[in-house]
């Protein structure tokens, strides 16, 4: 059964971007024995690989995904290097083994926590169930993306990604020159450029703050855990959505 979780808000579900690279593991070479061990390699588009406590396994291990699978133990990792820029990173996930302990997926950029996945395959015995991860990047320059699973062995597979789109700056999600957030870097605060009814959403679309603001005002978000959010308002009749970094 695959199931899919996707982190794009729901302001920039319709942005639609063409495949740029993919790693599916399968000209991989196989780890020998069932130590845990590091991986390294150089895959298309200029993209540098790390796997830290990591089998790479065939289908005779039972917990790959399709061919062959990267096997993280229980604070693996894969870190990503993108030398071009990336835009939106895709890669499938799944229980490995049968332990009962729930396992999450957890994703940082440049050194940054953006996202952490549902927890899954809680419960004993082995589960089939694929699931399907999506997120939003669009940087330019080079990129470092960790992939670091939390809790007990997960597999990972179908790794692909496309290109940093610039229309998609950090500042204006959805291509409108209509200005609601003066600084998209945030610390504690962030500050309005113009009045509006707001919204901020995490990369899930979950709605985590609403407010009220003015043109030079200021909204205290320092109850937020560091990652991307989403600013979503009116201004000026048009409909507004700003991605924020929160530091």
């Amino acid at each position: 059964m695959k199931k899919f979780y996707s982190l794009f808000a729901a302001v920039v579900l319709a942005v639609m971007v063409s495949a740029q690279g993919s790693e599916n593991l399968d000209s991989r070479p196989t780890t020998a024995g069932t130590s845990y061990t590091t991986v390294n390699f150089t895959g298309e588009d200029a993209t540098s690989w790390a796997f830290a406590t990591t089998r790479i396994v065939d289908t005779s291990a039972n917990y790959n995904i399709s061919g062959t699978s990267a096997l993280l133990n229980s604070n693996g990792t894969a870190t990503i290097t993108f030398a071009n820029g990336l835009g939106t990173l895709n890669f499938q996930y799944r229980k490995a083994f049968t332990g009962g302990a729930a396992r999450t997926v957890q994703v940082s950029v440049d050194g940054v926590i953006v996202n952490t996945s549902p927890a899954f395959g809680s419960g004993s015995g082995a589960q089939a169930d694929v699931y399907d991860y999506s997120l939003l990047i669009n940087k330019s320059g080079s990129v470092v993306v960790e992939v670091k699973v939390l809790g007990a062995q997960t597999t990972l597979d179908n790794f692909s990604w496309t290109a940093y789109d610039s229309t998609l700056a950090v500042g204006d999600v959805n291509a409108t020159k209509a200005n609601l957030v003066k600084n998209t870097v945030v610390a504690n605060t962030i500050l309005f450029a113009a009045k509006a009814d707001v919204q901020i959403l995490s990369m899930n679309g979950q709605v985590v703050k609403t407010a009220s603001v003015d043109e030079n005002t200021a909204m205290d978000v320092s109850s937020l855990a560091k990652g991307i959010y989403i600013v979503a308002g009116t201004v000026n009749g048009k409909a507004v959505s700003q991605k924020i970094i929160k530091k």
